[in-house]
């Protein structure tokens, strides 16, 4: 094996791998999104026996204009498939959080509307949810910072109307 080169330091690999900031951007949005997710998931999980995506959809159906959202809304705001998003939705159903409801309409459009006990449990999971994101996220920025962060975040989720379901 005289001929094994050794290995290379990641620097001398591709300076544009350590150094370009498209990718410490990405990189960064993808570790505090998993980190955030891991621990507020599992606070949720153990204060409130929910999990932290079912957070999420009671949040936008409470959120929602009509109180509804249609099951291609839910997954798109949620980032499932549309099969993840059945899957999710027969959970949470089954909870008795939500109900699915037929469009006048539409025969092919359902809403996913949220039920009087689905607004209960996401009243009572709020606070204990609101006590870990001062924790884990907001008391780590100050209000500038959050301000600047919420108009970025904002801007790259294609700007308001994206984010008022």
């Amino acid at each position: 094996m005289a001929n094994a080169t050794p290995p290379v330091a990641a620097a001398q690999v591709c300076a544009t791998v350590v150094n370009d900031e498209r990718l410490i951007l990405m990189g960064l949005l993808t570790e505090v999104d998993g980190r955030l997710r891991r621990s507020l998931g599992a606070a949720m999980e153990a204060q409130e026996g929910i999990s932290l995506i079912t957070f999420e959809v009671l949040v936008r159906l409470a959120r929602s204009p009509q109180g509804r959202l249609t099951m291609s809304e839910v997954a798109e705001q949620t980032v499932h498939t549309s099969g993840g998003t059945t899957r999710l939705v027969d959970r949470i159903e089954e909870a008795g959080l939500v109900r699915r409801a037929s469009c006048p309409h539409d025969r092919r459009t359902t809403y996913v509307e949220l039920t009087a006990e689905g607004a209960k449990r996401l009243e009572a999971a709020t606070v204990g949810h609101l006590d870990q994101l001062d924790e884990q996220l907001t008391s780590r920025l100050s209000s500038e910072e959050r301000r600047v962060l919420i108009s970025a975040l904002t801007k790259l989720n294609g700007g308001p109307a994206a984010c008022a379901g």
